[in-house]
């Protein structure tokens, strides 16, 4: 007895939507239509798919394979409906995270290019910090991700979009007492972040290094948006990456700071799921590198091939 194209495509949406209700609501189908379709794939495969003990469906270990057969027969399906001839990457939904500095700077008109070039391609989109974005990734809640010093599991791959220079950003009415700020000077203002671990905090405070705890850390915010707006209102410093700071500058709202040493500058990447990788590496990662070069939220990219991580970091 074979399976169905229905029975599997209704598996791979539970599998990587982690619900019935989330596969339900995708396909247009009811819950008891998607659970009638798993419970006669399980039939034909002779065991049970899913562990249901927890909040969200998980694949059985032996399951995977499955899984992954699965979405290359609903990928050739899809090829030979004609949904390649339309550019559609994929089967049909793209879950993308952005970190905020990408979304300020590049992310709409990617989602532009994305929708005139794959019509056919949902995007469900998310932006978090870095640090959130390696997580759902890791647990395969996002498909793709646009972010700074990724966190990744042994199943995502880390493709170099290009480095991103730091900057100091202070209100208008601070003057600092030398020509070029240095750490001993700025670790007595009150200095403004993005929470723990997020890659712009640790790179504050490696710039401080032993100054690092003389620091008036006047709190912690998971807002880039708001942190230029609390420097501008004079309460504290801040470190963001070069293009956010520099719009807001040319804004009138904040200052650069001249800094002695220069922070050095972070990586950006392209980090999503080693299962979507001759998709990505095709069609949406060229465009990504194209959008986010032109925009100007990276400068040069640091490696010419993508990483494929063999163990978590």
């Amino acid at each position: 007895m074979r399976p169905s194209l229905q029975q599997l495509e209704s598996f791979y949406w539970v599998a990587r939507l982690g619900s019935v209700h989330a596969a339900a609501r995708h396909q247009n189908l009811t819950q008891p239509a998607i659970t009638a379709r798993l419970r006669e794939l399980e039939e034909v495969v002779g065991d049970q798919l899913f562990d249901r003990g927890g909040y969200k469906l998980e694949l059985k270990a032996q399951a995977r394979e499955l899984f992954d057969l699965a979405e290359q027969i609903l990928a050739l399906a899809d090829r030979f409906s004609g949904a390649i001839d339309h550019g559609a990457p994929g089967l049909g939904l793209l879950r993308l995270g952005a970190n905020e500095s990408s979304a300020m700077i590049g992310l709409p008109t990617f989602l532009s290019r994305i929708r005139e070039q794959f019509p056919g391609l949902a995007v469900q989109l998310h932006v978090d910090i870095g640090s959130e974005l390696s997580r759902k990734l890791n647990a395969r809640e996002l498909d793709m991700a646009i972010l700074s010093s990724p966190i990744s599991a042994t199943h995502i791959v880390d493709y170099p979009l290009g480095s991103v220079d730091l900057q100091w950003v202070a209100p208008l009415s601070f003057q600092p007492s030398s020509p070029a700020a240095t750490p001993v000077e700025l670790a007595a203002c009150p200095v403004l972040s993005l929470p723990a671990p997020s890659s712009l905090h640790s790179a504050a405070i490696n710039w401080f290094g032993i100054h690092a705890t003389r620091l008036q850390a006047s709190g912690t915010c998971n807002s880039m948006a708001l942190i230029a707006k609390l420097v501008a209102g004079g309460h504290g410093i801040a470190l963001m990456p070069g293009p956010v700071a520099r719009e807001a500058r040319d804004s009138g709202a904040l200052k650069l700071l001249k800094v002695s040493p220069e922070v050095p500058p972070i990586g950006y990447y392209v980090s999503y799921l080693q299962e979507m990788a001759p998709m990505v590496q095709e069609q949406l990662l060229p465009l990504a590198r194209t959008v986010f070069t032109e925009c100007g939220l990276v400068h040069g990219r640091r490696k010419s091939h993508v990483v494929a991580n063999n163990q978590g970091n």
